[in-house]
């Protein structure tokens, strides 16, 4: 039988539109759908929405098949979208912390402020007789009171400083290290809160001069050792061991208290962090001393298990 024109004719154009039918189908799913997709997960996603890109895989992990030209776009796409929704949740941890921060520091103020308020005005009262050993007493709480907050308010500034762009500028002198650390020790054993601690100096130098900032080393110091008076039960010893390395100095503070559990430990030098054992200096103390000790050209690490105590080591250049 022989086809006419025609018929050669109608089957050629029945066969172009299957192929352009066919072309179009695999055109929208392998071209149009994923790219869809894409616009709409990249949209979701800088909406806070970071699941969407998974429609595009199947559950063994596999990419589906007609997103294969894509397949790396994709893989991207949710590991930005693992990425996003992590810094989301750490943003949302960070502003409750500073919340939460605000309001510790402002309690950590108002206290003292009471006591020197109180104290105050009992000594200003004219009709009231206090013998000079009570005087004595209010004076050295109000003395006291003053000090923890300006120690605070120090801290407060020092965040500042290092959370600006400018960095601090620093005031190198040169000191004699025993005799510092021992000096800073005994400070920190006469602050009434570390009255019912023991205190250890260990060093096997006698003498070893540096060039630091006195200032800045002084506060990094003195917040590690109230930083363990704050976190362990009284009792606890307490103890600076200096010694000399090969290229540089180890300063450790050490104790043997409670020690830290994981949770902590892993978040031990961040900003506005404070465990619910901490009852004053919400969250700057650690953070501080690791900025103090990095400025110096220095580095700070801690070791802790729990039940055995806590070493903070500050390695310096020598």
């Amino acid at each position: 039988m022989l086809l006419s024109y025609e018929n050669i004719s109608g089957m050629t154009f029945f066969i172009f539109l299957v192929c352009f039918a066919s072309g179009g189908l695999l055109f929208s799913l392998l071209i149009v759908q994923p790219l869809s997709r894409i616009i709409r997960v990249i949209s979701e996603q800088s909406k806070g929405k970071y699941e969407t890109a998974a429609a595009a895989f199947m559950k063994n992990g596999k990419v589906k098949w007609y997103y294969f030209l894509y397949q790396e776009v994709m893989l991207n796409l949710v590991s930005l979208g693992s990425h996003l929704q992590k810094a989301d949740l750490e943003q949302k941890e960070m502003e409750q912390a500073k919340n939460e921060w605000l309001a510790g520091v402002s309690h950590d103020l108002k206290t003292p402020l009471s006591y020197i308020n109180g104290y105050s005005s009992l000594l200003l009262n004219q009709t009231l007789y206090f013998s000079e050993q009570e005087k004595a007493t209010y004076l050295n709480e109000i003395y006291q009171k003053g000090s923890y907050i300006e120690s605070l308010i120090n801290d407060l500034n020092l965040s500042f400083f290092f959370d600006g762009a400018e960095k601090m500028q620093l005031r190198y002198s040169q000191i004699e290290l025993v005799a510092f650390l021992q000096r800073t020790l005994v400070d920190a054993a006469n602050d009434p809160r570390a009255e019912k601690f023991l205190f250890e100096y260990n060093t096997p130098l006698e003498r070893r001069d540096v060039v630091l900032d006195e200032r800045l080393m002084y506060r990094a110091l003195y917040n590690l050792l109230m930083n363990a008076v704050e976190h362990n039960p009284e009792g606890t010893t307490i103890a600076i061991n200096f010694e000399e390395i090969a290229d540089g100095l180890v300063i450790q503070v050490s104790d043997n208290g409670i020690g830290m559990d994981t949770a902590t430990y892993s978040r031990i030098f961040d900003k506005y962090f404070s465990s619910t054992k901490q009852k004053q200096g919400k969250g700057l103390g650690l953070f501080v001393v690791k900025q103090i000790v990095e400025a110096l050209g220095g580095t700070l690490s801690v070791v802790s298990e729990v039940g055995k105590g806590t070493t903070f080591c500050i390695e310096l250049k020598s």
